[in-house]
């Protein structure tokens, strides 16, 4: 197995690790190279003494270092794997610290599945019971309280919830955070940035902004009191809205999607002092989206997962609510496509009809992706400016002003394209494009205007 350059640099945890790792590359700068398997190992002169050891395993992909880097994979794993891209190491028997971390990763990987395979523990029902009730009682405090804030909000207008220091919106997350509410305050939290944020092409005006933030969380407010009334797929996607986990029991339990499952793009963002990575997947059998999410402190490593580019052949488990979207990732195999495509593209008139039947279903919903096929870019009319928009002849929709936005119109010339990105009913911005039977997606994380070519 071996991984191309472009999906080698989707792993980089940020844009210094890309061109650190970049400089690694040389394959005269490792001593001891080899390759077994989907294991390769080498080892290179750094500023220590000794030499790092540096070895990973592909088919993770996952990787160690002797060097003192805390980000993972460290520009040393991604130079080795870059060496190898360029041209196979040669192949040998690895040396006993290769063989040792390959093997401790075998004998983990058997502990899971044994684990996996084990009964579950019997639960304690009355005290899960009491836990439920006490958490139920917090969450309603807290939505009592952000009834009343809210109310006082409006009351005062827009113009005075403007003029709000920062401290004013947290108190609100804080509290809410103390009602076990974490879904809201990461809404409330959200609420300045939207009022403070400067006009750009294929987003709404700052006011307009934080009033459907506040009208948003307002529906969810209604949502959470009418829990009763609503579908249990409905509760559930207001619960998880609101912040409630999903049992690992009921997780387990939910039943798995087969497909083969495209990977569209990688996205990374900071939340709180965490890492939160999102795969987005298409299936190309049943044509249904899906979000993977996975949390990790900033810099340590994160799950391996498949790379933008590939195809998953296995299985999904998708979290209860409607409309379903996030998912765990279950049995399956990630190798690389041919050709790309975006399976399940539509028109744009298709495609803003199932916007609005996700926001028919969940009219919180901050942002829901969208899959275009055969549509073109263009500029928007002379009096909006330098905006530009994708379209087709069954609509149009502007385009979210970003440094990658000027590669996607050079890439694309012109030309039809497939588009793959995050709509918000007013802008779309764009992760991944098929051009002339080519992936190409926004590196994740990295601010520069460059695109990767993952297939």
């Amino acid at each position: 197995m071996t991984l191309t350059v472009e999906q080698i640099l989707e792993l980089a945890p940020d844009a210094p690790s890309r061109k650190a790792g970049q400089g690694q590359a040389k394959a005269a700068s490792w001593s001891g190279p080899g390759r077994d398997g989907t294991l390769i190992w080498g080892e290179i002169k750094g500023s220590g003494a000794a030499p790092y050891r540096t070895v990973c395993d592909l088919a993770g992909p996952a990787s160690k270092c002797t060097c003192p880097s805390r980000k993972f994979p460290c520009k040393h794993a991604l130079g080795l794997m870059l060496v190898n891209a360029a041209a196979p190491l040669p192949a040998g028997e690895p040396p006993d610290w290769a063989a040792a971390w390959g093997k401790g990763r075998e004998t983990r990987a058997a502990r899971a599945e044994t684990r996996a395979a084990e009964p579950p523990k019997p639960v304690d029902e009355r005290a899960q019971a009491r836990r439920q009730q006490a958490r139920a009682a917090r969450v309603s405090d807290a939505l009592d309280e952000l009834d009343l804030w809210l109310r006082d909000l409006m009351r005062r207008g827009l113009a005075a919830a403007r003029s709000e220091p920062y401290a004013f919106w947290d108190r609100m997350a804080g509290r809410l955070v103390d009602g076990q509410a974490p879904g809201l305050a990461r809404r409330v939290r959200a609420l300045p940035g939207l009022a403070a944020a400067a006009p750009a092409a294929g987003a709404p005006r700052p006011e307009a902004a934080l009033a459907l933030g506040i009208g948003r969380l307002g529906l969810l407010l209604r949502a959470a009191r009418r829990l009763d009334a609503l579908s249990p797929e409905a509760a559930a996607g207001v619960r998880a809205a609101i912040g409630y986990p999903v049992a690992a029991e009921e997780l387990a339990a939910r039943p798995d999607r087969a497909d083969d499952w495209a990977v569209l793009a990688q996205t990374l963002e900071e939340e709180g002092g965490l890492t939160a990575r999102t795969v987005w997947l298409a299936g190309r059998r049943g044509g249904a989206v899906a979000q993977v999410i996975d949390f990790g402190a900033a810099g340590s490593p994160l799950p391996p997962a498949p790379l933008p580019g590939q195809d998953f052949t296995g299985a999904l488990g998708f979290y209860p609510g409607e409309p379903a979207l996030r998912a765990v990732f279950r049995e399956g195999r990630a190798a690389p496509s041919s050709p790309a495509s975006l399976p399940g593209g539509t028109g744009v008139a298709a495609a803003l009809e199932g916007f609005a039947e996700a926001l028919a279903r969940a009219p919180w919903t901050e942002r829901w992706p969208l899959r275009l096929a055969g549509v073109r870019f263009g500029r928007l009319a002379a009096d909006e400016g330098t905006a530009y928009g994708v379209g087709d002849a069954t609509g149009c929709l502007s385009l979210r002003a970003g440094p990658q936005l000027p590669a996607l119109l050079t890439v694309s010339a012109g030309r039809p394209v497939d588009l793959f990105g995050l709509y918000d009913g007013t802008g779309l911005v764009p992760l991944a494009m098929v051009a002339e039977g080519h992936l190409y997606t926004l590196p994740a994380g990295d601010p520069r205007p460059i695109l990767a070519r993952a297939a």
